[in-house]
């Protein structure tokens, strides 16, 4: 049976994306920057987001592709921004044409490839890819189109980038992989933490060096974030509104009882583990961390 470090070190490496899947992120990015190349004129296009700061964790969903306009797309900067993003999904349909395929959402338009996934000895495909419209505003700053606020709004995805790196270099290589077990618990628990960036600036605020080994610091982790989830976390660039933004007290409510109630379980499989229930613990562990977590 493995051990509980065995586990979590398969566990990590089950959260590493696949050749199949970097291949199929490469083909759907290509299809979609394709189809937006067609109908805009653009600057430019880039990878951004988690997946580019490698804290995406599987299921590979809503990997971000930034779209920034030309010249000639300048109009569209004085308008409301649902109007750009409508116009970014009726070209995304002429593709794409399933119903319910192509949806607006908060800062993007999302394209829907994968309903389901399978986490045992599966190699996962790319669920979807969101694009987003943008404006270079010079220095690796850009404006997005926000659909709640009906703005245009600044950031930084280079800072964003820097932060992660420099963040994962303090912690030895560790800090990355345990954004993606958070991400992992949040996706398997309903996602109580909205958006899963959230996790990512909490993460990089709470863990600290010197790092000790993944179970105790996920846990310790599931802790900081219980007793901080209601605070304000602005933009780490300084430039737009606040990451936590969506959390209303409702949310923050519901977050802090899963949270809690995480940590409780992993001190549980801690003590399981301690007492010679290698077994439970494991099970413990998976219902805490989701499917992918290893039992054998």
């Amino acid at each position: 049976m493995l051990t509980t470090t065995q586990a979590f070190e398969k566990f990590r490496q089950r959260l590493e994306l696949s050749d199949v899947e970097k291949q199929d992120a490469a083909r759907r990015q290509s299809d979609v920057r394709e189809s937006i190349r067609d109908g805009f004129d653009l600057a430019r296009d880039f990878l951004s987001g988690s997946y580019s700061r490698h804290t995406k964790t599987k299921p590979l969903k809503d990997v971000d592709v930034v779209f920034v306009l030309g010249k000639k797309e300048s109009w569209r900067r004085d308008k409301p921004p649902i109007e750009t993003l409508q116009a970014f999904e009726q070209c995304l349909k002429k593709r794409y044409s399933e119903e319910g395929q192509v949806q607006i959402g908060r800062r993007s338009v999302t394209v829907e490839f994968e309903k389901s996934y399978y986490p045992e000895d599966h190699d996962g495909k790319v669920l979807s890819i969101d694009a987003v419209p943008a404006f270079d505003c010079g220095k690796d700053v850009y404006e997005i189109p926000d659909r709640v606020t009906g703005t245009w709004i600044k950031t930084n995805p280079e800072t964003h980038r820097e932060r992660s790196t420099k963040k994962n270099k303090e912690l030895g290589g560790h800090w990355v992989p345990l954004v993606k077990m958070a991400k992992g618990w949040n996706r398997a628990n309903k996602q109580p933490i909205k958006p899963s960036f959230l996790i990512e600036v909490m993460a990089a605020a709470l863990a600290e060096a010197p790092f000790s080994n993944y179970p105790d610091e996920i846990r310790n982790l599931f802790a900081a974030m219980a007793a901080t989830v209601g605070q304000t976390w602005p933009d780490p660039a300084g430039l737009g509104p606040p990451v936590s933004d969506q959390m209303t007290p409702d949310l923050v409510a519901a977050a802090v009882k899963a949270l809690q109630e995480a940590q409780r379980k992993a001190t549980l499989a801690r003590r399981a583990e301690a007492t010679g229930r290698q077994g439970e613990a494991l099970g413990i562990w998976r219902d805490v961390l989701g499917d992918y977590f290893p039992l054998s």
